[in-house]
């Protein structure tokens, strides 16, 4: 009896890690970033946004909406995304100092460029 119980409890012991392991890691997180932003209240048509490729400072990317006649507004803002997928997040955070990034904002749209952290070199 006593040997039974030994056994019952050595196989939980190697079960437990085993359930762990089959749980699935999250896909998404939420994360927020202070950026400097170009706000657009419109929908971007396509050829606006094709010009905005190559675009990759904040700069560049006022002169295509001003080239296109897309009224917009330049200031910071607060970037949130929730229950965004883990790996937009990480490229998000591991692009290129000064580069754009396009994310739909309500009915527009709102091209941001992260601002360093007050810990950053």
């Amino acid at each position: 009896m006593v040997r039974s119980i030994a056994i019952a409890f050595l196989f939980l012991g190697l079960a437990a890690p085993a359930i762990a392991i089959r749980q699935k890691p999250p896909t998404t997180t939420s994360a927020q970033f202070n950026c400097d932003a170009l706000q657009i209240d419109a929908p971007l048509d396509h050829a606006t946004l094709h010009d905005l490729g190559p675009a990759h400072s904040l700069d560049e990317a006022a002169a295509v909406l001003t080239r296109h006649r897309v009224k917009f507004e330049r200031g910071p803002r607060v970037l949130t995304l929730t229950s965004a997928p883990i790996r937009l997040v990480r490229d998000i955070t591991t692009m290129k100092q000064g580069e754009p990034i396009i994310l739909p904002n309500g009915e527009g749209s709102a091209i941001c460029v992260l601002r360093p952290s007050e810990d950053s070199i």
